[in-house]
Formats: C-alpha cells, sequence, structure tokens
C-alpha cells in the first residue's frame, strides 16, 4: 500500500492540489476573520471594527445576553425599539442593550424574502416566536412553487421543523460560519485532488509499459493488488482530509473558542428555516464525516471508470462529466425538479454543507423519509460499494487486454 501511495507523489498536479489545499487550510480562515465587520453601539453611535478585533467584539457584545434565548428577552427588546423614536438611534441602543435579537425578530416575523422592507416596529408581541419558524417555511415553500414538492416532503419538512428543539441557547456562533466557508474552499480542492488521484489508479502501470509484470501474476493477486490500489487512495484521501481539517479548525477555535457548539443552527439568522434538528457541535461534526464520505465516494467513482478505460485522461474526462456537474445544475430552474432532486443527492454536492442544509427535498426509503444529507450519504456508501466490489473485477480484466 505504501508503494502505492508512493506514485501519487510521482504526479505534479498532484503535488500542486496538496499544495494548494494545505494553502487554503491556512489562508481561507485568515481571509474570513480579517473580512469579518462588527459594529460597536457604546458610543451611541455605529463604529465598524473589523477582522480579527471585530470577531472578538462580536462574542464580547453577545455574552451579555448568552443564555435561553427566551420569549420575555424578545420581547423586552422588542419593547425597547417600541418605545424609541423610530430611526437609528432606536436601532442602536436596542443593538447595545440586547445584541442580536433585533435581527432574531425580524428574522421571525418579516415575510420569507421580504427582510429588507420589513419594520420590526409593526410586530406587537414575540410571544409566538418559536412557531415562528414553521410559519416562515411555509412562505418559503410558497416561494417555490407549488411544483417544488411533492404533499409527502411538504409534510415532512413542516413535521421537521415543528420538532426542532425549543428553547434556542443563544451564545456567539459567527464563527462557525468561518470554519464552515473555509472548510467548503479546502474540501473542494480534495474532492478534485480524489479525481486526479483515481483517475490514473488503475492505469499507472499500463501507461509505464509495466503491464506485462502484472499479466503473469495471476488473477488472484491481480485482485488483490486492485484493492491494494483502493485501500491507498483511501487512506491517502483521509489523511489529507483529517489534516486540512485540524488546521482549518485550530485555526478558528483557538483563536476564538467553541463557543455555540450547544446553540441550534436556526439561531443563525440565515438558518432559521433549515428544517435539521441539529446544534452546531452537531452540523460541524456531520458536515465533516458527509464530507469526508463523500470524497471517499468520489475518488472510488473515478476509480471505477479507470479501472475500465486504463487510460488517465479518458477517465479523468468521463468522471469529470459524470461527478462535477450535480454541483453546478443541481439548482438550474431550466431543469425538472425531479432531476434535481436526484441531481441534489450526488456525492459532489455532499462537501457543501450550504447547499443540503438548506434543502428541503426528502427521499423515501422502506417506511421512512429522509432529507437531503442522509440521501447523499447513501449513494456515497452505495458508490463506494459498487467501486469496491467491481473495481478490481475490471481492473484484472482489463490488464490482460
Amino acid at each position: 500500500m505504501i508503494y502505492e501511495m508512493r506514485k501519487f507523489y510521482k504526479n505534479p498536479a498532484i503535488m500542486i492540489l496538496l499544495f494548494l489545499a494545505l494553502l487554503l487550510s491556512i489562508i481561507m480562515p485568515l481571509f474570513f476573520i480579517h473580512d469579518y465587520e462588527s459594529y460597536d453601539y457604546s458610543t451611541g453611535k455605529e463604529e465598524v471594527v473589523q477582522g480579527l478585533d471585530g470577531v472578538r467584539l462580536r462574542k464580547q457584545q453577545v455574552e451579555k445576553v448568552t443564555g435561553v434565548l427566551s420569549t420575555e428577552k424578545l420581547n423586552d427588546a422588542l419593547f425597547l425599539y417600541q418605545s424609541l423614536p423610530s430611526g437609528d438611534e432606536a436601532y442602536i441602543q436596542t443593538e447595545n442593550e440586547y445584541p442580536g435579537l433585533f435581527q432574531f425578530l425580524k428574522v421571525a416575523y418579516s415575510p420569507y424574502a421580504g427582510e429588507n422592507t420589513f419594520l420590526v416596529s409593526s410586530i406587537s408581541k414575540a410571544d409566538d416566536y418559536y412557531n415562528r419558524n414553521v410559519e416562515k417555511l411555509s412562505g418559503k415553500i410558497e416561494f417555490y412553487g407549488p411544483t417544488y414538492l411533492s404533499e409527502e416532503e411538504t409534510q415532512e419538512a413542516f413535521n421537521r421543523a415543528s420538532n426542532i428543539e425549543k428553547p434556542f441557547i443563544y451564545e456567539f456562533v459567527d464563527h462557525w460560519a468561518i470554519v464552515i466557508k473555509s472548510l467548503i474552499f479546502v474540501y473542494a480542492i480534495l474532492a478534485l485532488s480524489a479525481i486526479l488521484i483515481a483517475c490514473q489508479l488503475f492505469s499507472f502501470e499500463k501507461e509505464k509499459n509495466m503491464a506485462i509484470i502484472l499479466k503473469v501474476v495471476g488473477r488472484n493477486k491481480l485482485m488483490g493488488i486492485g484493492y491494494k490500489k483502493l485501500s491507498a487512495m483511501s487512506c491517502y484521501l483521509t489523511l489529507k482530509f483529517i489534516l486540512c481539517s485540524t488546521i482549518v479548525s485550530s485555526m478558528v477555535f483557538v483563536l476564538l473558542g467553541f463557543s455555540g457548539w450547544q446553540s441550534q443552527i436556526q439561531v443563525m439568522p440565515e438558518f432559521f428555516t433549515m428544517v435539521y434538528n441539529w446544534t452546531f457541535g452537531e452540523m460541524f461534526i456531520g458536515f465533516m464525516f458527509i464530507s469526508w464520505m463523500c470524497i471517499l465516494s468520489i475518488g472510488f467513482m473515478g476509480a471505477f471508470f479507470n479501472a475500465i478505460f486504463q487510460k488517465t485522461y479518458t477517465s479523468l474526462i468521463v468522471s469529470s462529466l459524470i461527478i462535477v456537474p450535480p454541483f453546478f445544475m443541481q439548482n438550474s430552474v431550466f431543469m425538472p425538479v425531479y432531476v434535481r432532486r436526484f441531481l441534489s443527492a450526488q456525492p459532489i454536492n455532499g462537501i457543501n454543507l450550504l447547499s443540503y442544509i438548506d434543502s428541503l427535498f426528502s427521499y423515501k426509503i422502506g417506511s421512512f423519509r429522509v432529507l437531503n444529507a442522509t440521501m447523499i450519504v447513501i449513494f456515497a456508501g452505495l458508490f463506494i460499494g459498487i467501486s469496491m466490489l467491481l473495481s478490481p473485477i475490471f481492473f484484472n480484466k482489463r490488464i490482460n487486454q
């Protein structure tokens, strides 16, 4: 297996992608931290604070109201805002005393896709705040149109939204966005690396005129070599995945801590209508597991095509045309909904948390309905199993032709 892994380093493109993945693991967290903006309201005016200082300032502000996000707190923030003259002064004072709660109210009570024009002062009370995610989800489904979801999918989405754990725990969570966005960029490079490695996995000997040596070793040994090749690829991709994930996570969590680990993802305004009953800790672990499975699956799919064609460039073209397009086509309005539903569950989309966590598609598996994230894992596991079973067989047959 070590011998097989050494072959990867003979390909300059693989080494470039390794370097790029490590480089992005360092650069992306720094970029998103540097790009972060928060606002200081302590002087009665809005002052922009950027970079690491801005992140730490926001964390310090949120600590003033950290804890259970009760309707009492929301009502206090609402009544304070309504008691002041409308305009910037009311917002600044409310944000200074109750950081983030104004945004919670605006997101929860505004129509879907209508946050920009909504007036928080029009809210009478926030007593029904924890029912608003279902109400807003209804608006989201209407926005997508009557043919987007089936009746079963619509009911599943409402059931999931109704069963989100409540009340929410409100802590500083902005650093989770930095981690996730950084990992998405890194995992995209790892996915490309998986395709490139896989597409030379079984064709290396033939293209180096070494196939004649393998022809005489017999079927069982060739099958064993095939499994070793797949194992070497799996180990390489897994080690690379662990290394890059550790670098990104360490850079963010060492600087900013683990606050929000037990907070529901719905406390992030962009995630308010999500139907996954996850905390940020569960989301983070789930995202890494799904991404790892999908990167391996992408590699195994590429290896399967390479075992069949026994040509690197042919395998690369076929793999790229089959594996990559679902990443760009899943949200195409020109595609029928059933095609988009299928494309959204393909492994390439597992490296992008923002893709499947926002999806309302669900799939019937036996007597159960599963969400997009689960279906992606099922497809990934299926492709890994098929490739593990058939690739050595095709390798054995094709190497002798």
